[in-house]
C-alpha cells in the first residue's frame, strides 16, 4: 500500500502541475493565435511538425530506455551497487544524447534551406527551422533526465523544470511578438520559437541541477571504485550499461524515425491537398492552423488530469513485470480501462455540448467550435489509445506500439491524399477518427491479450455514456430554454455551465453505479492510510 499511495501522490502533483501548465499553454496559445492569426498558426504547425521529426531523432527513445533500466537497477541491483549502476546508466544516456542531439542539430541548421523552402514549401521558416537547431541536444538531455526522475517517483523535478521552461517561454515571446509583430510573420514566428528555443535550455538547466542534487544523495561512485579497488568490475558494468541502454533505446529509435516521419509528411500532405481542393494558400494555411493549432490542444488539455497516472505506470507495471506479478497488472489494466473512459466519456459530452461555445470564447471562430464537435465523439478512443500505449510499453511491448503506430501512420498519410483533396478538412478529420479508431483497437487488443483482462463494457462504457448523455441533455435544455441564465460568448457563464454539467455527470454515475462507495473507500484508503 505504500507504493500505492507514493504512485498516487506523485500522480496528483503533476496532474496540478500538468493542469497549471496546459491551461497556462492554452490562454498562451490563444494570445499567439490572436497575433499571428489563423494562417500564421498553419506555418507555425508546419515547422513544428519538421521539428517534432528532428526531436524524434534527438531523442531516439532515450526517456522510456533511462526509465526501464533505473526501474530495473533499483529492484535487480545490490545495495552496494545500486547507486554505482545507476550512474553508469545516466552517463551512458548523456553521451548517447549528445552524440544524437548534435548530429540532429547540425542537419537541420544546415540543410533549414531545402527543409524550409522545398519540403514545407515556406520560406518564412528557414529561419525558425535553424534557430530550433540548437535547441535539439538540451532536448535529449532533458528527455533522458526526466526518464530518470520519472522511474525513481521524483517526479515534481520534471514539474519544476518545465514550470521554470514555460515560464520563460512566455515572457520572452511576449515580448518578442511586441517587437517584431511590425516586421511582418516571418519575424513573428522567430519571437515564438525563440521563446520556446530558451525554454529547452532552461528546462535542461533546472532539470540537470535537480539531478546532481539527487545523486549527491547516494554514495560517491567514483570514490567508491577507488576504495574497493573495482575498477575492473566497474568497467564491466559500465559496458553492459551501455549495451543495456543502447540495446533498449535503438530498437525503439528506429521505429520511432519511420513513424515520426511519416507523421511529418502527413503534416506537409494537409496544405497541399488542401490547395488541390480548391483552398487558396492563405486559406489552406488558415484551416490547418484552426484545426491542429487551436482546436486540437483544447481537446487534449482535460487529458493533464489522466496522462500522469498513465504516464507514472509504465515504472509501475514495468517492476510488476519483473516481479511475475501477474495479478497486479490485470488489476492496474482493469483499472485503467475503466477510469480512462469513465473520465474521456464525460469529456467528450461537454466537448460537444459546448464547442460552438469554446470555439467563440476562446478564439473567437465559430469554425473552430464546428472542428471541435467534430472530433469531440472520438475523445474516449483517443484517451484510452494514450493510457493502453503505456501499460503496454510498461509490459515491454514497445515495438509492438511502434508498429501500430507505424501502419496508423501510413493510413493517415494514404487517407489525407485521399480525402482532403475531395472533402477539404473535414476528409482530415474524417481522417483523424478513422486513424485512432485503428490503432486504438489494435493496442487494446494486444492489452487485453498480454494482461489477461476480461473487458466490462456494460460498466465501463455504457454506463458513463448514459450519464453524460443525461447531464448533456438537461444543461443544454437550461440553456436554450432559460437563456438569461447563459451567454454563449461569455467565459463566465460557459465555465458555469460546463461545470454544472461535469457535477451532474459525476452524480450520475454514482446513480447508475458507475462509480461505488468502494471507489471512494479505496483512494481514502490509499491517500490517507
Amino acid at each position: 500500500m505504500r507504493a500505492v499511495k507514493q504512485y498516487f501522490y506523485n500522480a496528483i502533483l503533476m496532474t496540478g502541475a500538468a493542469l497549471l501548465m496546459r491551461a497556462v499553454s492554452v490562454a498562451f496559445n490563444v494570445y499567439v493565435t490572436g497575433r499571428l492569426g489563423a494562417d500564421g498558426m498553419g506555418l507555425l504547425t508546419l515547422v513544428s511538425s519538421a521539428y517534432g521529426f528532428a526531436v524524434t531523432f534527438a531523442t531516439s527513445g532515450i526517456s522510456l530506455a533511462v526509465t526501464r533500466m533505473t526501474a530495473e537497477t533499483v529492484l535487480t541491483a545490490p545495495a552496494e551497487e545500486r547507486a554505482r549502476r545507476l550512474g553508469y546508466v545516466m552517463r551512458t544516456a548523456c553521451f548517447y544524447c549528445l552524440f544524437f542531439g548534435t548530429v540532429g542539430g547540425a542537419v537541420l541548421f544546415f540543410g533549414a534551406d531545402y527543409i524550409g523552402g522545398v519540403l514545407l514549401g515556406d520560406g518564412r521558416t528557414v529561419l525558425c527551422l535553424r534557430l530550433l537547431a540548437f535547441t535539439l541536444a538540451p532536448t535529449a538531455l532533458t528527455s533522458a533526465l526526466s526518464g530518470y526522475f520519472n522511474a525513481c517517483r521524483r517526479v515534481y523535478k520534471n514539474a519544476l523544470s518545465d514550470f521554470c521552461g514555460q515560464v520563460l517561454k512566455i515572457m520572452i515571446t511576449a515580448a518578442g511578438l511586441s517587437l517584431f509583430l511590425p516586421s511582418g510573420l516571418e519575424y513573428s514566428l522567430i519571437a515564438v520559437v525563440g521563446g520556446g528555443a530558451v525554454a529547452e535550455a532552461a528546462s535542461f538547466i533546472v532539470s540537470f541541477a535537480l539531478y546532481r542534487a539527487d545523486r549527491r544523495r547516494h554514495a560517491d561512485f567514483s570514490a567508491s571504485d577507488e576504495k574497493t579497488g573495482r575498477t575492473e568490475l566497474s568497467a564491466d558494468t559500465a559496458s553492459a550499461a551501455a549495451r543495456s541502454l543502447t540495446g533498449a533505446a535503438l530498437p525503439v529509435a528506429l521505429s520511432s524515425y519511420l513513424r515520426s516521419g511519416l507523421v511529418t509528411v502527413e503534416h506537409i500532405l494537409i496544405p497541399k491537398a488542401l490547395r488541390l481542393h480548391g483552398c487558396g494558400y492563405s486559406e489552406s494555411l488558415a484551416s490547418y492552423g484552426t484545426l491542429h493549432g487551436m482546436v486540437m490542444p483544447v481537446i487534449m488539455f482535460p487529458y493533464a488530469i489522466m496522462g500522469p497516472f498513465s504516464s507514472l505506470l509504465v515504472p509501475e507495471v514495468s517492476l510488476s513485470r519483473a516481479r511475475g506479478e501477474k495479478n497486479r497488472i490485470r488489476h492496474i489494466a482493469g483499472s485503467v480501462f475503466r477510469a480512462t473512459l469513465i473520465f474521456a466519456v464525460g469529456v467528450s459530452g461537454l466537448m460537444m455540448t459546448f464547442s460552438r461555445e469554446l470555439g467563440l470564447t476562446l478564439y473567437g471562430s465559430e469554425e473552430a467550435g464546428r472542428y471541435i464537435r467534430m472530433i469531440a465523439p472520438v475523445i474516449p478512443i483517443m484517451y484510452l489509445d494514450t493510457a493502453v500505449d503505456n501499460l503496454l510499453k510498461g509490459l515491454g511491448e514497445q515495438l509492438f506500439c511502434m508498429r501500430v503506430n507505424i501502419i496508423d501512420s501510413a493510413l493517415s498519410v494514404a487517407l489525407v491524399w485521399l480525402l482532403v483533396p475531395r472533402f477539404g478538412i473535414s476528409g482530415y478529420a474524417a481522417t483523424i477518427i478513422i486513424s485512432e479508431v485503428f490503432n486504438a483497437s489494435l493496442s487494446i487488443w494486444r492489452l487485453l491479450a498480454v494482461a489477461d483482462v476480461t473487458p466490462h463494457i456494460f460498466g465501463w462504457l455504457l454506463r458513463p455514456l448514459i450519464a453524460s448523455t443525461l447531464a448533456a441533455s438537461a444543461i443544454r435544455f437550461v440553456t436554450n430554454f432559460v437563456p438569461r441564465l447563459y451567454r454563449a460568448e461569455g467565459f463566465a457563464s460557459m465555465a458555469l455551465m460546463m461545470t454544472a454539467s461535469a457535477s451532474l455527470y459525476l452524480l450520475l454515475l454514482v446513480v447508475t453505479n458507475a462509480l461505488t462507495k468502494n471507489d471512494a473507500l479505496y483512494v481514502k484508503r490509499v491517500l490517507t492510510g
